[in-house]
């Protein structure tokens, strides 16, 4: 057992000494700036080992050795906002392609389904299950217009892992486990924080009728509770009939939508550290343009096949419809702006990736 812990301690020092030296010699290169490089040196990293004595977890761990958060935690309580991931699942746009598709238009649900060959993936389904919990756990947050549109789901881990319920029992009870970890570690509620930015945004999004239908799961569970961050005109149109109660709570900005404000009374008031950015693509892009999302997860796969996504003839589609391609990243990786931290394979075929994103120190910290 000594020697079993001997060797992870020194693979998780291994993983960081890579990272760190992939940092100077981007430096070196000048494709970071020394700002950049001192930025994420700062940051540093968080390595998860299922399988240690403070987890016990040998069956996630058979798939995932090591879970990577893109910062120390000491930096995460260190910041006055709290620290944002976002996850993908994303498939190459041709066989043995640069290019990476995240959506199919037209297609129900963004047609995820499709990109991953019409079955849920195995890698996805785990990649996403442990980043909700460990992510999400004190915060899931959504855009109102991804929250209509997904009404009837929960946006709970459990989503993705109830599909090894039967083909994979014990990763499973890990995956469980892994949760009641988590939700000890929190003495605050748990909360589902949603951004309206504005009165037109309740407005656009019709979530008061389907609240007054009852049509939005979020509001028959009791195990998180509601923060709508918004400005005053949200507040004043949505407050007076989704009112404020032990349950569901409001975040006002002022007269203008301030995303800096709104993140640092969520950390003040409610003491949330993490929050995992569930919102979409269009709000995560404005969130990375604010400087407020320090990671992204992205669980790459295959081309699923042609005829499950065909952009033959349909070059107009693609820049909508890409999450990413080789060579934009700051180390010519796949997401522009990013780059990769870690990467892990699952089953094969299926990679498990963690980017991250520079975040402004100055404002911050």
């Amino acid at each position: 057992m000594l020697l079993y812990t001997y060797i992870s301690i020194v693979e998780e020092e291994n993983i960081l000494e890579q990272y760190n030296s992939k940092l100077y010699s981007l430096q070196e290169k000048n494709l970071i700036s020394r700002a950049q490089l001192d930025h994420f040196l700062q940051r540093g990293l968080q390595i998860i080992n299922p399988s240690n004595k403070h987890f016990n977890l040998f069956s996630l761990a058979k798939f995932l050795p090591y879970i990577i958060i893109g910062a120390s935690k000491d930096y995460i309580d260190k910041l006055n906002i709290p620290y944002q991931a976002t996850s993908y699942v994303a498939a190459e746009s041709s066989p043995n392609s640069d290019r990476y598709i995240y959506k199919i238009p037209l297609k129900e649900g963004g047609g995820v389904h499709q990109l991953t060959g019409g079955k849920r993936k195995f890698g996805d389904n785990l990649y996403a299950s442990t980043h909700k919990i460990i992510m999400g756990y004190q915060a899931i947050l959504s855009s109102i217009y991804n929250l209509v549109q997904n009404k009837k789901q929960t946006l709970d881990w459990r989503f993705y892992a109830n599909h090894f319920v039967q083909s994979s029992p014990d990763l499973y009870e890990d995956l469980c486990k892994l949760n009641e970890i988590y939700s000890r570690q929190t003495s605050s509620p748990q909360y589902f924080i949603i951004v309206a930015r504005h009165a037109k945004s309740f407005q656009r999004s019709g979530i008061i009728d389907f609240y007054l239908k009852n049509q939005i799961a979020i509001f028959n569970q009791t195990v998180r509770k509601i923060i709508f961050l918004t400005d005053q005109s949200g507040y004043d149109y949505c407050s007076k009939v989704i009112k404020e109660s032990d349950d569901i709570k409001y975040v006002t900005t002022g007269d203008k939508f301030n995303i800096h404000d709104g993140l640092r009374n969520l950390k003040k008031k409610y003491k949330i550290n993490l929050i995992l950015n569930d919102g979409g693509r269009i709000m995560s892009n404005g969130f990375k343009e604010n400087g407020v999302i320090g990671e992204e997860r992205v669980t790459l796969e295959p081309y699923p096949g042609k005829e499950f996504l065909d952009f033959e003839n349909k070059d107009h589609l693609l820049k909508d419809c890409t999450l990413g391609i080789k060579g934009t990243g700051l180390d010519g990786s796949e997401l522009n702006g990013g780059l990769l931290a870690h990467s892990s394979k699952i089953n094969g075929e299926e990679k498990a990736n963690v980017y991250v994103y520079p975040l402004y120190d100055r404002e911050m910290l």
